[in-house]
């Protein structure tokens, strides 16, 4: 007896699996993801601190000259295998692009001037020691809880745990029942066990959506710190320069991948001059990470700050350094509503502080952040953005230090709007070189490009030329021969005549054909001017034509009745023709049927010969081997489909199917 398992209904996927809607199906790769990355950032915190500290405090006596090099090669290496754990996550991650150390001890410090590498650097020592801290031991809590949990009742009765006491899910207990649960119930081992199996269940359960979203986190802040383009680690020098008639991107706005564009056609790829040694750090991953960690100081800091140095209520203070923090990482993504945070939280803090006789009504802290925030916009949008990232703060400020207490406030006020307004003319600056310096790399591409196209022109016009005077003359001549044969010759007979004026009358087509060629390879866009193609109706003429040389042909076509596009026709005509040539040369005195009409996959093109005649003149003359794959990759451009095999007998079949709509 066999069991068939209905397939589900058509249209319908179907429904997943009970692991997968769980999220287990993917619990093992969140737990080998995030639970490594902490031990990996613990190894490259201690080894990379102490590093960095002794290559800068030695660089009056230049041995920091050569430690510090090494501390970013150090800190790369730790940055890619970051990015090749994410990679193995299954996150797309493209591939980060480094400056390449010049020769000699001096060729070092180009890795010093890499953007890339000090953002490696920063990111495995300030950011992922501190998120895979957090990522791990959240982890390893839940973990613990879902263990200690399920397996409570099997070790719990060996704490040493006075009876008259109860437990914590007794005191829980007494606390919602106010007291009036038995104490045999908030005693008893049964209770207890059977809560830390609820607890246990309940962190096993949600254990898989935890590690989703650390895991999500841990890849989320990685990939905008550490992506990049280009080749990988100790890969080749990389072009920066952007392609041709692209416009100059916003600098620190744009997603950080980018990719190397080839060389410049006829450009040396061992020529130094033939690319761009500017490497293009991240400027997301830098965005990202200047504002994450000012928000995360800004919280830890300004806090306490707030709270004992101006007076506010802890709670309150806590939520408008948050609220402050929020705006500046919302700055990156939605400015509006981030500098909206950024201008409502200072003014909050002004209102809610008791104590102005400091620095009021804008903390330290505080106007970190707005410097930073002012900062951020201005490099990544235009200067209406920067005014009202600066302006929209100090007037709320302002506002409140009118309401309260104006003559204490203007000192403070004004260091605050001057600082500000300082970072934000430097960021605007900074923006508006950059945005040059990508115009500049823009153009010099499209006149790279412009001079290619005009090398291929040449290059075109000499093939041409060559074409010409190999081809187009003896063609010419050939044509010329034949056409005077019979005045020139004596005795010439009628059929010696119509010899020579096929001979003719093909050579002059195949001259007119090389004279469109010709006109193509001059053309700068590759298009000559219109004439007439030959198509369908002309292929019972290249029949007669063919026939005259000798040939056996049998014709069996309706192309009188099939109406095909243009492209189609001419398609149709160029196989015909290189069907009956390699028929011709490959099997000479033989009988060949050509058979064209439209059937219901499309146009039907059939040409089948048989053996070569044993008392045929002339053996099988050889070819290039390149007729068949080009009438391949004609019916193929048009979506077709060419067959081409030999026979059982010794001859040779053709059969393409060309679409007709």
């Amino acid at each position: 007896m066999v069991t068939t398992i209905p397939e589900p209904p058509a249209g319908e996927a179907p429904r997943p699996g009970l692991a997968r809607r769980l999220g287990l199906t993917r619990l093992g790769a969140d737990l080998a993801f995030v639970l490594p990355g902490f031990f990996v950032s613990l190894f490259a915190f201690v080894l990379l601190v102490p590093l960095f500290a002794v290559s800068v405090g030695t660089l009056v006596i230049w041995i920091g000259a050569l430690l510090l090099p090494l501390t970013l090669f150090i800190a790369s290496g730790f940055a890619e295998l970051s990015r090749r754990r994410l990679r193995g996550w299954g996150a797309s991650l493209p591939e980060a692009r480094y400056r390449r150390r010049g020769p000699g001890l001096t060729g070092l410090w180009r890795w010093v001037a890499d953007p890339r590498r000090w953002l490696d650097l920063v990111f495995e020592t300030v950011v992922a020691f501190p998120l895979h801290v957090f990522t791990f031991a959240v982890s390893v809590t839940w973990i613990a809880g879902a263990t200690g949990g399920l397996t409570w009742w099997a070790w719990a009765f060996h704490l040493p745990i006075p009876d008259d006491e109860p437990m914590w899910p007794g005191e829980i207990l007494e606390a919602l029942t106010g007291g009036a649960a038995p104490d045999a119930l908030t005693h008893s081992f049964a209770f207890e066990s059977a809560f830390y199996l609820v607890c246990g269940l309940a962190f096993l359960l949600t254990l898989p959506l935890i590690m989703r979203l650390l895991a999500s986190l841990d890849a989320a802040v990685t990939a905008a710190a550490l992506g990049g383009g280009g080749g990988g680690l100790g890969g080749a020098e990389h072009d920066d320069r952007p392609s041709a008639g692209a416009a100059p991107s916003e600098p620190f706005a744009a997603p950080f991948t980018a990719t190397a564009p080839a060389p410049a056609q006829g450009s040396d790829p061992a020529d130094p001059a033939a690319t761009t040694a500017i490497p293009t750090p991240s400027a997301e991953g830098w965005g990202w990470i200047v504002a994450g960690f000012t928000a995360v100081a800004a919280i830890a800091i300004g806090w306490p700050v707030l709270a004992a140095v101006s007076g506010v209520h802890v709670a309150l203070a806590m939520l408008v350094v948050v609220a402050q923090a929020a705006g500046l990482i919302l700055a990156l993504r939605l400015p509006a509503v981030g500098i909206a945070l950024a201008a409502l939280a200072p003014a909050a803090a002004g209102l809610l502080a008791s104590n102005l006789s400091t620095a009021w009504p804008w903390p330290v802290t505080m106007l970190i952040v707005q410097a930073v925030l002012v900062l951020i916009v201005a490099l990544r949008r235009p200067w209406p953005w920067v005014l009202t990232a600066w302006a929209l703060p100090q007037l709320a400020v302002l506002v409140v230090a009118i309401r309260v207490d104006l003559n204490d406030a203007i000192p403070n006020l004004v260091v605050c709007a001057s600082i500000s307004a300082g970072v934000g003319a430097i960021g605007a600056i900074l923006r508006l070189w950059l945005l040059s310096r990508g115009a500049l790399r823009v153009e010099r591409s499209t006149s790279a490009e412009l001079d290619a196209r005009r090398r291929e022109l040449a290059e075109r016009n000499r093939i041409a030329q060559e074409l010409h005077d190999v081809v187009a003359h003896s063609m010419s001549v050939i044509s010329v021969q034949a056409t005077t044969a019979k005045y020139r010759l004596e005795g010439v007979g009628d059929e010696a005549a119509g010899e020579f004026e096929s001979i003719a009358e093909s050579s002059r087509q195949a001259l007119a054909e090389m004279r469109g060629l010709l006109a193509v390879l001059r053309t700068e866009d590759g298009e000559a001017e219109l004439g007439p193609r030959p198509g369908l109706g002309d292929i019972p003429g290249l029949v007669e034509a063919t026939r005259r040389s000798g040939a056996s042909i049998e014709w069996a076509g309706e192309t009188a009745s099939a109406s095909a596009p243009p492209a189609t026709a001419l398609t149709a005509y160029r196989i015909v023709q290189e069907a009956l040539s390699n028929a011709v040369r490959h099997a000479p005195g033989s009988a060949i049927r050509v058979a064209v009409r439209a059937g219901e996959e499309g146009l039907e093109i059939e040409v089948v010969n048989g053996p070569s005649a044993g008392d045929a003149e002339g053996d099988p003359a050889p070819g290039a081997g390149l007729g068949l794959a080009g009438i391949a990759d004609r019916a193929a451009a048009l979506g077709g489909a060419v067959e081409a095999a030999p026979t059982g007998d010794g001859g040779f079949r053709l059969r393409a199917i060309l679409p007709l709509g």
